[in-house]
């Protein structure tokens, strides 16, 4: 199921992830069967078979979504803190799906591609690695785009709470100030 505005597909791809969030709260990804998520989400077996062939296929086909949703971040021609609002406004567009991977019961590595997405958004206005010309350098825009990604997780792991723009700003100074220099005067 592709990223589309049919209304049918949105409702089915959405009600998919909100029984599989409550299911892997449960159990392990790998132990729930199309059969149980099918009738949690009450919809057909074979409306799911339409789209898919298992559960893991589902959920790397959504996150192609995320990534893409993120990726049009990329695009503009000027980096600028509204770049990172947009990524925190794009990653909020999907609670269940990141509830998932959050999830202790989830053994599928899916975040990997999303932190990659989420670095190459953040590294517009953080030096990327690769051209950085010392290593002091290096180590520093490691340690910035790090911890950009350590506060991407506690924001999905703590239920996205704040505003897009609260944990924009918060990325943004402290990669403009740094995070020591924010802590002493606040």
């Amino acid at each position: 199921m592709k990223d589309t505005r049919d209304k049918r597909v949105i409702r089915t791809q959405t009600a998919l992830l909100e029984a599989l969030e409550i299911m892997v709260q449960k159990k392990k990804l790998t132990n729930i069967t199309i059969t149980d998520l099918c009738i949690q989400a009450n919809i057909n077996r074979n409306t799911f078979y339409y789209h898919y062939n298992n559960i893991c296929e589902f959920l790397k086909d959504h996150q192609q979504i995320v990534i893409g949703d993120m990726s049009r971040i990329l695009e503009k021609p000027v980096s600028s803190k509204e770049n990172l609002v947009e990524l925190f406004e794009s990653l909020r567009r999907h609670p269940h799906f990141l509830n998932i991977l959050c999830s202790p019961n989830c053994d599928m590595d899916l975040f990997s591609d999303i932190f990659d997405t989420a670095t190459r958004i953040t590294q517009l206005f953080i030096a990327d690695v690769n051209s950085c010309k010392t290593q002091r350098d290096k180590y520093l825009s490691i340690y910035c785009n790090e911890g950009c990604n350590a506060v991407i997780r506690t924001w999905i792991l703590n239920g996205m709470v704040e505003p897009p723009r609260e944990i924009a700003n918060i990325i943004w100074d402290a990669s403009n100030e740094g995070p020591f220099t924010l802590t002493k005067t606040n």
